[in-house]
C-alpha cells in the first residue's frame, strides 16, 4: 500500500523525528527515507520541505539555538532583580542543562567545523543565543554590548561554559574527585567576569 503524500504538519513532524532518531543512533544512520517511514509519509513528501538530509539537519541545529536562547532567557527571567553576575551564572547553568538533556542536538549544533555557517538563518540563531551572553557581560562590565572588551569577555564566558559542558558530556570529569569538580557557578567564579563592576 502506498504511503500518503500529505501530513498535517510534516515539517515539524520530520524535525521531531530527526531529533528522536539522533538520540538513538549516529547521524550517519539518519536518512530522509527513514524519517518518512517514521512519520508515515512517502519519501517524496519530505522534499517539499527539505531538499536534502543536510538541509533538515541545518534547520534542526537552528531550532536548537533558538531553544538554547529561550532556555537562557527563561533562566535569567527567573532571577529578576539579581546582580548581572548572577544572571550570567543562571544563563550558564541553563546552557549546561540544555546540553545534558539533549546531547545529540547539542553536538549537531556545534559539530563538524561550522558546517552550517554559510546559512544565514543558522548564523542569526547562533548569534541571537550569543547575544544573551553578551548582554549579561555588558551589564557586568557596565559597557555597551558592541564594545570590544565586552565581545572578548563574552567569547571567554561562552568558551568556558561550552568547554565545561563538553567535558561533562564526554565523561571527562568523572575521574576528578567530586570535591575538586567545580559547578557551573564555581566555574564562572574563577573568571574575572564574575564580579559586578561599576560603569567607567
Amino acid at each position: 500500500m502506498n504511503k500518503p503524500y500529505h501530513h498535517g504538519n510534516l515539517r515539524a513532524a520530520l524535525l521531531q523525528a530527526a531529533r528522536a532518531r539522533l538520540a538513538e543512533a549516529a547521524e550517519a544512520e539518519l536518512s530522509l527515507r527513514d524519517l518518512a517511514a517514521r512519520v508515515g509519509v512517502s519519501v517524496n513528501a519530505t522534499y517539499r520541505h527539505f531538499e536534502s538530509k543536510e538541509a533538515l539537519l541545518m534547520e534542526l541545529a537552528t531550532e536548537g539555538f533558538d531553544a538554547l536562547r529561550d532556555r537562557m532567557l527563561a533562566a535569567i527571567a527567573g532571577c529578576a532583580g539579581a546582580s548581572p553576575a548572577a544572571r550570567l551564572r543562571a544563563a550558564g547553568e541553563a546552557y549546561v542543562a540544555f546540553a545534558e538533556e539533549d546531547p545529540a542536538l547539542f553536538r549537531l549544533m556545534f559539530g563538524r567545523g561550522g558546517r552550517f555557517t554559510a546559512q544565514p538563518r543558522y548564523l542569526d540563531a547562533a548569534g541571537s543565543a550569543f547575544g544573551v551572553v553578551k548582554a549579561c557581560v555588558a551589564a557586568i562590565r557596565g559597557a555597551a554590548q558592541d564594545a570590544p572588551e565586552v565581545g572578548k569577555a563574552a567569547v571567554a564566558a561562552w568558551s568556558t561554559v561550552h568547554g565545561y559542558a563538553v567535558l561533562r558530556l564526554g565523561g571527562y570529569l568523572q575521574g576528578v574527585p567530586e570535591a575538586r569538580r567545580p559547578s557551573v557557578r564555581e566555574v564562572f567564579g574563577l573568571l574575572a567576569l564574575d564580579a559586578d563592576r561599576s560603569p567607567p
